[in-house]
């Protein structure tokens, strides 16, 4: 009996070891972030290499201009070095170095152009809503529309707004009508972005160049300016080194909208 009962122990023991032991090597569930995509919004992400393939990415640079860009996609640290001027985003603080009296506007102009240039992705987040629109013609072409709110919780702009323009037959972005409201109330005023030379970059497909136009009464307009390009543009599943996003020693700090 007793030579029974401690074979008995062993097993149960050997159990719960085994038990824990995989327990230990599982992952937690992870959260379905993707849950309030709606279908209008997903075909025009499989269009650009899907937005599972975006998620995996940790890094993006590019150059625009003069100035060179790198973000962490995932935290969206970031970092714009230009000639004269450097700005970052470290997860708390947007900084300016060297120090600048007008180191608060960056506060809504640092991550700008990315964000512009990361559509559709960019919008994929939680906190977004999306809603199938009706069908718009621009420059004599017909394209289907999903536009995009925002929780008003979200962002520094929860009253911004966006409308993707987007092909029927290829479901690929051709236009982007926006109304950026930096921190104001909402507007229904919209300006109007082209994106061209779309270019496979690590599986997604990125802009090769912007180009704004004028808009109004729902009619494209002339150019505004030159188009912006976007060069030496590269991606990666690993995370970018943190010390590039660190504020350095006596930088500025730009104060957010509800400090202004």
């Amino acid at each position: 009996m007793k030579k029974y009962l401690i074979c008995s122990l062993l097993t149960l023991l050997m159990a719960c070891s085994g038990t824990k032991q995989q327990e230990k090597n599982e992952s937690p569930a992870q959260p379905d972030y993707t849950a309030h995509h709606i279908p209008a919004i997903i075909e025009v992400f499989d269009a650009h290499g899907g937005f599972d393939s975006w998620t995996k990415l940790k890094t993006l640079s590019y150059e625009s201009g003069a100035s060179k860009t790198l973000v962490d996609l995932q935290n969206r640290y970031t970092k714009i070095e230009s000639e004269n001027q450097t700005v970052g985003f470290d997860g708390e603080n947007v900084w300016v170095y060297p120090p600048s009296e007008n180191a608060d506007q960056q506060r809504m102009r640092y991550n700008l152009m990315f964000y512009f240039y990361a559509f559709p992705f960019v919008v994929g987040d939680p906190g977004v809503n999306y809603e199938q629109g009706e069908p718009i013609v621009l420059d004599g072409k017909t394209y289907n529309t999903v536009k995009v709110t925002y929780n008003s919780d979200v962002g520094d702009s929860p009253n911004d707004s966006y409308i993707i323009c987007s092909d029927p037959e290829t479901n690929q972005m051709h236009w982007l009508l926006y109304n950026a409201t930096f921190g104001g109330e909402a507007s229904d005023r919209y300006n109007l972005i082209k994106y061209e030379g779309w270019q496979n970059v690590g599986g997604v497909l990125l802009p090769g160049s912007l180009q704004w136009y004028r808009y109004a009464d729902g009619m494209v307009g002339d150019p505004r300016g030159g188009a912006t390009a976007f060069t030496n543009v590269q991606v990666s599943e690993e995370y970018p080194d943190m010390e590039n996003f660190e504020m350095p020693e006596g930088a500025s700090v730009a104060g957010s909208p509800g400090e202004n």
